[in-house]
């Protein structure tokens, strides 16, 4: 016990401590917070649990970084607690444990997701709950343990809706494991089903009320992001996620064909689970919720090897020398797992491991930063030139005044900051903000932060328009690297009447 909390404990420490400070909020991470000021349990365009929890956030640490960066750390850490509790029900041992704990570091899908407060991280979290418990069941032949199963995937629906995903895969768990498919005649599958969908009622609520918008944004990913990742990319992507966690994979393969059964169930679910992503030409990261409880199956079966009486010397060997293979990778990949680094000096180093030149953005562009990296830089100053705009109207343009983002980073930057700023709520056709609409500001004034090529578009709607500022930072993402604030007076058309005609934007 002392044991995995002082490993649960450094997994907490290491985000918190080695991110460098350059570093800002993430896009996404902006988005969350903007929902966190509009928590509403059963009307939210999407599943609510990362509102409720970037709304904490904030409250804990205003604009700081913190609030956003503390949640992740917690949530990262309660992974590996989940995957060393998990590790102990199966009778894990020191060894065990601590091989699990360098694998949760040297993956850069699970350590990169402690950093950011995306819902990534807790879907990890609950889906690995889910299996863990599902194989709980079958090993201990115990069908008590449907009711955790039950909790962690309405957990799961709170927090995305992929969570389907794991629900049919643990299914098909189900119809190939006796043990389980015996269960099916207890009443505790049962109840766990109808936990899983008292916890989802908000999630489908906010659908209902809003349309669906979910559907709307998968049928944009299918067009634009999902469209680049073919099959070869999606499995290329499996071991550069999982880094040196990859070379664990084996021991819960051989696990699986000795029919040991926790790694037969997380084995089976993991495989189907890979099938569906390859499929539905899904990213590489949307497996990744199935590999840790078939790694720590994998490894405390092999541990379980390692300690009988006719282990070979081989097997001694391999009992010193994985960890430190793990361990070596683990410190190689750590600056793609945590923003330890200045923006210039990542770069250099994604060049010198032979990946700068291969990174690539969720639209298949090729940059120098990881898509998730480029996208934490540059949103303070960006903020800091708007207000410059806002505080040099007059005070009566200043009631009136809408300030607007073209895309829901912009627009969220400009909400997380607004306090400090001393900044009216800013609106945005994109996403989630379409919805909250233009507080009943009349659009008389619009300070509007967008792309070069907007210029001609603002001239068709207002009378007078000028740029005020212009902001460049070639290390952001491509739509980020050159942005201008402008100044628009005299709309020709009443902003309030146009507003339901130009939006939601989903891409």
């Amino acid at each position: 016990m002392t044991l995995a909390i002082a490993l649960v404990t450094i997994r907490i420490a290491l985000p918190l401590l080695l991110i460098d400070p350059a570093w800002e909020f993430h896009r996404d991470e902006l988005l969350y917070f903007a929902m966190g000021d509009h928590l509403e349990w059963l009307r939210m365009q999407f599943p609510p649990l990362i509102a409720v929890v970037a709304h904490v956030g904030r409250a804990l640490f205003d604009d700081s970084v913190l609030a956003a960066r503390v949640p992740a750390a917690l949530a990262g850490a309660a992974l590996l607690a989940t995957m060393l509790w998990f590790a102990r029900r199966l009778g894990a041992g020191a060894w065990a444990l601590v091989v699990i704990a360098a694998a949760s570091v040297a993956a850069p899908v699970f350590l990169r997701t402690s950093v950011l407060m995306h819902p990534v991280v807790f879907d990890q979290l609950w889906a690995t709950l889910a299996i863990a418990a599902l194989a709980l069941a079958a090993v201990e032949e115990q069908p008590r343990w449907w009711l955790l199963i039950g909790i962690a995937f309405g957990l799961g629906a709170l927090t995305k809706f992929s969570v389907a995903f794991y629900v049919f895969s643990a299914a098909v768990a189900v119809v190939f494991t006796p043990a389980l498919r015996q269960q099916l005649a207890t009443r505790w599958p049962w109840l766990a089903l109808l936990v899983a969908m008292v916890l989802a009622i908000p999630s489908v609520a906010g659908q209902i009320t809003n349309g669906w918008p979910f559907l709307l944004q998968m049928q944009s990913l299918r067009g634009s992001q999902l469209a680049t990742v073919s099959f070869l990319d999606f499995l290329s992507e499996q071991p550069r996620m999982l880094g040196g966690a990859a070379l664990l994979l084996p021991l819960g393969l051989a696990a699986a064909a000795r029919r040991d059964r926790a790694a037969g169930v997380t084995g089976i679910i993991l495989v189907t689970l890979l099938g569906l992503m390859i499929l539905l030409h899904g990213k590489g990261y949307y497996a990744a919720p199935g590999y840790p409880a078939f790694l720590v199956a994998g490894v405390v079966w092999f541990e379980r090897r390692l300690s009988a009486r006719d282990a070979v010397t081989s097997r001694r060997i391999v009992r010193v020398v994985l960890p430190l293979l793990v361990a070596g990778i683990a410190a190689l990949l750590l600056p793609f797992g945590i923003p330890l680094l200045t923006p210039t000096a990542m770069a250099r180093y994604a060049v010198a491991t032979g990946t700068g030149t291969a990174v690539q953005t969720n639209r298949d562009d090729v940059r120098s930063l990881p898509q998730d990296y480029a996208d934490m830089l540059g949103w303070r100053a960006m903020a800091d030139a708007a207000a410059r705009a806002f505080h040099a109207l007059s005070p009566d343009e200043q009631r009136t005044v809408i300030l607007a983002g073209s895309n829901y980073g912009q627009a969220g930057a400009l909400a997380m900051y607004r306090q400090r700023l001393r900044l009216p709520y800013p609106v945005s056709v994109h996403g989630d903000f379409h919805a909250w609409g233009t507080y009943g500001r009349s659009g008389e004034v619009v300070i509007l932060v967008d792309r070069p090529d907007a210029l001609e578009g603002l001239r068709a709607v207002f009378g007078d328009v000028r740029q005020v500022e212009r902001l460049q930072n070639p290390r952001a993402v491509p739509e980020e690297q050159d942005v201008r604030i402008y100044l628009a007076r005299g709309p020709r058309v009443s902003i309030n009447s146009l507003w339901p005609t130009i939006g939601p934007r989903w891409d």
